[in-house]
């Protein structure tokens, strides 16, 4: 009995950023005073003569609300349970350009969110910021913001936030870091992909030279052995020439013996055997 002896009054649907009325209504209209409110078990407002209260900004944690009041004795209303539909999510920053960025760079950055269809009238406002530096940009209608061009000092976090015309709703993201490197100084991966390049081109070459230069000493070597198989060659059949010459001055020695002996013995014979003989004349 004591839950339905007190109640607490308010609208189950909600868009984030209106206002909500909270009454804590006793049983046949009893005057409750000592009122209490409650979200989630804990105290956020005490009346002690009015049992209604409003709050101003709702937004999405605004659920589980009950009231407690005072009668005859202390009553408690049951939870009700509020619907808060989110009038827009958390914008989010975006870059045009992938990272790292290098000086020069025209670079487009963007605080993108999207508004809830049942409010198309309602306009936001963008602001972004350079965190530790600057406004670069407050209460714009327009979402985007240009670095031209983009130089060293733009290197940090950058902040963006929307927020609706009456500022009910504000709302933003944790940071987007931007890095920003001038052209003359190559970033350390870049440093990197260039000393593993030229380390692998001297790695290749080095293997190029390893392998040519043992395909020259093998070719040096072949022709080496060549030219001596040739020379060697040539030296046995200048051998044999001269020692089938020498046979054959044998031959005609031994030739012109037997003539010398047979033209004594019998003159006509010998000078016919010495026309017929190969051997030159002595």
């Amino acid at each position: 009995m004591a839950a339905d002896w007190l109640l607490l009054q308010v609208s189950r649907v909600f868009t984030e950023g209106e206002p909500l009325a909270l009454r804590c209504h006793g049983w046949k209209n009893k005057l409750v005073y000592n009122v209490l409110f409650y979200q989630n078990g804990k105290t956020f407002k005490f009346s002690p003569q009015n049992s209604e209260f409003t709050i101003l900004k709702t937004n999405l944690s605004h659920s589980g609300i009950h009231c407690s009041g005072m009668g005859r004795h202390r009553y408690t209303s049951a939870g009700v349970s509020i619907t808060i539909k989110e009038l827009f999510p958390a914008p989010v920053l975006r870059s045009s350009l992938s990272f790292p960025l290098l000086e020069g760079n025209l670079v487009n950055l963007s605080c993108e969110t999207k508004l809830l269809p049942q409010k198309p009238g309602l306009q936001l406002y963008f602001s972004l910021l350079l965190v530790g530096s600057k406004t670069l940009m407050s209460r714009n209608i327009s979402s985007e913001y240009q670095i031209l061009p983009a130089k060293k000092e733009d290197s940090g976090l950058y902040w963006c936030e929307a927020t609706t015309e009456d500022g009910n709703v504000i709302k933003h993201r944790p940071e987007l870091e931007l890095q920003v490197f001038g052209l003359q100084s190559p970033t350390p991966v870049f440093r990197f992909l260039f000393y593993l390049a030229v380390g692998i081109i001297f790695l290749v070459d080095t293997v190029f030279c390893v392998i040519i230069h043992k395909e020259l000493q093998r070719k040096k070597k072949w022709n080496l052995e060549i030219s001596l198989g040739s020379d060697h060659g040539k030296k046995v059949t200048s051998y044999l020439q001269k020692d089938r010459y020498l046979e054959e001055e044998l031959k005609c020695q031994e030739q012109e013996e037997l003539q010398e002996r047979t033209h004594q013995e019998k003159p006509w014979e010998g000078r016919q055997w010495q026309q017929r003989s190969g051997c030159p004349q002595i």
